[in-house]
């Protein structure tokens, strides 16, 4: 039986998407892959109502059996983010910070992080989806007590950047069609190529753009994601990082090393490098009892207690081991931003001198976590006027 071959696509009004269900479906010896740009325009079509929810999942369900390929997910992040509205990509965001995993225990200690940027000047943006695993434990129930604004349209998001230099949105704010995928995917009981699709959008086209994975294998697909979509034009200049999280949550594991791979795009053209965080608690353990009993305010608390360790607020609520555990979560995250960061500089400074080694980048993340609270001459901020470099 012959292949359907290369399509003739329309626009998303006009196409007929039974044609794109019968290229994926057509027999053992007949079916293929969709192109990108067929991927990108079955998004769309669903989106508007085009693509009908039973060719939507049927499309779904024949690629995850047969298994998705790179360009099938990059061209679902082309059509997602063809869909967003414009609002969202004029957002002036430093960091694009993806948190779709939740965790299965752990409160998520990254928000300590973004809070600590956000309170030194560096614009962060995060975005998941509560409802997709709603067994694990999401950012969106811990920001209240970070007072971390949740916005669903980017006027309120621009206001709660300009005020506060952070913002949370849903997944579904800022694309529609993710609740409606979302809905597909807990009706059918199976994942599909969308919840990768949704980590990738970088809504606002942050320079600084993190990926989180869990699964072997996952980071060759993101890293390839990034390629074709800086290739295709989709990505603008900036880096994507990319690591295996914390249970799968966009958060540095401090009890094992981190390798971060990051996909700088140019100009014409990407370039792959690497950098590791080391083991910041080496043969630790003991910390995970008690955790999933934890409330969200424990962030707050371990926000505001200068000596976490001798405060009876936190020690009544918390083993010395789950600090500890927190806090060098919050180190080895800070650190890979912070080198991220400093990568940055270099690139837009033509500075070779502004990149910080690893071990620099731990030392000063540990300095700006003590001093988070003096913003006018922060570690961060002397980092940044180049007056630390030598002595951190």
């Amino acid at each position: 039986m012959p292949k359907i071959g290369e399509l003739t696509l329309t626009s998303a009004d006009e196409f007929d998407f039974r044609l794109l269900i019968k290229a994926l479906g057509k027999g053992e010896k007949g079916s293929r892959t969709l192109t990108f740009a067929e991927a990108s325009l079955l998004l769309e079509g669903f989106a508007k109502g085009k693509a009908t929810r039973a060719q939507m999942a049927s499309a779904m369900m024949l690629m995850r059996v047969r298994g998705e390929t790179t360009e099938e997910v990059a061209g679902m992040v082309a059509g997602l983010r063809h869909t967003l509205d414009e609002g969202w990509r004029s957002l002036a965001v430093d960091i694009d910070w993806p948190v779709y995993a939740g965790k299965r225990e752990q409160l998520p200690w990254l928000l300590l992080v973004a809070k600590l940027l956000a309170s030194q000047g560096v614009r962060v943006m995060l975005h998941g989806d509560s409802l997709a695993l709603p067994h694990r434990r999401h950012v969106e129930s811990c920001l209240d007590t970070l007072n971390i604004a949740c916005c669903t349209s980017p006027q309120s998001a621009n206001a709660a950047l300009l005020s506060d230099n952070i913002v949370y949105v849903r997944a579904g704010d800022l694309a529609p069609v993710l609740d409606e995928c979302r809905q597909l995917h807990q009706e059918l009981g199976l994942r599909s190529l969308i919840q990768t699709a949704a980590r990738c959008i970088n809504p606002a086209n942050a320079s600084i753009s993190l990926r989180s994975y869990f699964h072997p294998g996952l980071d060759s697909l993101h890293q390839s994601i990034c390629e074709i979509l800086f290739a295709k034009g989709e990505y603008h200049r900036g880096s994507v990082a990319i690591f295996k999280g914390l249970q799968g949550e966009t958060e540095c594991n401090p009890r094992v090393s981190t390798t971060i791979t990051v996909v700088n795009g140019q100009a014409e053209h990407t370039e792959v490098s690497s950098f590791s965080i080391p083991t910041i608690l080496d043969g630790f353990s003991g910390a995970k009892v008690g955790q999933a009993e934890l409330s969200s305010d424990i962030l707050a608390l371990l926000w505001r207690e200068k000596e976490p360790f001798s405060a009876d607020a936190l020690t009544s609520l918390m083993s010395r081991t789950m600090i500890e555990q927190a806090l060098s979560s919050v180190t080895a995250t800070l650190a890979a931003v912070l080198l991220l960061l400093s990568r940055k500089s270099a690139m837009t400074e033509l500075n070779t001198t502004a990149i910080i080694t690893t071990e620099q980048a731990v030392n000063l993340s540990q300095q700006c976590w003590t001093n988070r609270f003096n913003t006018a001459d922060s570690p961060l901020k002397q980092w940044q006027n180049r007056e630390l470099l030598c002595a951190v």
